[in-house]
């Protein structure tokens, strides 16, 4: 896994709600290609994108190359009544309410196929994490730990806490707000 100093020629940033509204098209492009097909582009954009951008405390970070995304992550304020924190609470039993509520959570991280390896993704998490209010956070990923994605999280201190369906599970991480 690659860890280091930035990559060259490419620009990371911050977006705030209204920020990351132009980037939504070019984010479910690099969706796609990281991802696969998206069933329903209209629903993604309509509901999933904009339920997640209106959420509290959004935050989307890019990496960039001239025009290009090569990249993005994002995230917001999980809370209980919230259709994944409650599936988390439920998958984590009683430690459930050490973690759930009031966290960040770390909803996607995706980088083009063709530049990864390159250290973005690692470049996104951290932008993606700075300054955080929250004193934890919680994300899901393959179950499996050479999954690459496992192996990010892993290496930037988070733990699995407790598996979820369809080969998935939760990772938590304590922060320093």
């Amino acid at each position: 896994m690659r860890t280091g100093p930035p990559v060259a020629g490419v620009r990371v940033a911050m977006h705030g709600p209204e920020a990351a509204a132009a980037f939504r098209d070019r984010v479910l492009d690099v969706w796609r290609t990281a991802f696969g097909p998206v069933a329903d582009p209209q629903d993604w954009k309509q509901r999933f994108w904009e339920q997640h951008r209106s959420r509290a405390d959004f935050r989307l970070v890019t990496a960039e190359a001239g025009e290009e995304l090569l990249g993005f992550g994002w995230g917001y304020t999980g809370e209980r009544g919230q259709w994944w924190a409650d599936r988390v609470a439920a998958a984590l039993g009683p430690d459930a309410e050490q973690w759930v509520g009031a966290h960040f959570e770390f909803v996607e991280l995706a980088v083009r196929p063709a530049r990864q390896g390159q250290g973005l993704g690692g470049q996104l998490h951290a932008a993606l994490m700075n300054g955080l209010p929250h004193q934890r956070a919680l994300l899901q990923t393959d179950a499996d730990p050479l999954a690459d994605g496992h192996r990010l999280y892993r290496a930037r201190g988070w733990e699995v806490l407790g598996e979820l369906p369809a080969g998935k599970v939760v990772m938590g991480k304590r922060l320093a707000a």
